[in-house]
């Protein structure tokens, strides 16, 4: 993780390995996290805004995702991206690589023990059915959290645990709101259709939040692409 760096990537400082006080020194966003925003400080945000954000989320993944040995988070929810106020808007950084393994780590432990690990509300249904993570499982998590950007809601909220998987595995989804733009309502349905194959990957979901902001004429000044390497 120290060896990341990107814009939209929460950094790594440094670890304190004395026994018993176990602890990572990390970058500090005033915020807090796009959950906290969202749900709890009720933050009225524009279009313009909600846009900024998710295309800086895509961005961070799309840097995992790109990497020499690609790194899949396997933990996208709105918990886990923080957020620092920033001139004109705000800056968006990827945390909590808990989970995070890269696509080779993946396979050889999907094979060994396919246990379900991920937040249930942002869990694709491959994963639901006990299958193997891949770069489409992160991008439907990140549709769920487009949602959340898009309705300013907890997704299932108060919603048992059995009744979600069973929607979700049905092929249900949450109800986008009426005023979404349409090209994001259609981005975010791209994100979690049921075939993960019909999925975009992160680089193609980078692009198509682009346009989205080119049609509604907005501008995002600041922002960095994130380069894999």
């Amino acid at each position: 993780m120290d060896s990341i760096r990107c814009p939209n990537i929460v950094s790594f400082y440094g670890a304190c390995t004395e026994t018993g006080k176990y602890a990572l020194v990390m970058e500090y966003m005033s915020l807090g996290s796009l959950y906290k925003i969202l749900h709890e400080d009720n933050l009225a945000l524009t279009w313009s805004e909600r846009l900024s954000i998710a295309f800086q989320a895509a961005s961070g993944i799309n840097y995992l995702h790109q990497l020499r040995e690609p790194v899949l988070h396997r933990d996208i929810k709105s918990l886990n991206f923080l957020i620092e106020r920033a001139y004109q808007g705000f800056t968006v950084k990827v945390c909590d690589f808990g989970l995070a393994r890269t696509r080779n780590e993946t396979t050889r432990l999907t094979t060994s023990n396919p246990t379900l690990i991920c937040t249930l509300q942002w869990t694709a249904p491959e994963i639901l059915r006990l299958g193997g993570h891949t770069d489409k499982s992160d991008i439907y998590s990140l549709g769920i959290v487009f949602w959340e950007l898009a309705s300013s809601k907890v997704p299932y909220d108060r919603h048992e645990d059995g009744v979600i998987r069973a929607f979700v595995l049905a092929g249900d989804r949450l109800k986008i709101p009426k005023n979404t733009p349409s090209t994001f309502r259609k981005l975010i349905k791209k994100c979690w259709t049921q075939n993960p194959n019909d999925r975009p990957n992160s680089s193609d979901l980078v692009e198509m939040i682009e346009k989205c902001t080119q049609v509604r004429g907005n501008f995002f000044l600041f922002l960095v692409y994130c380069d894999g390497g």
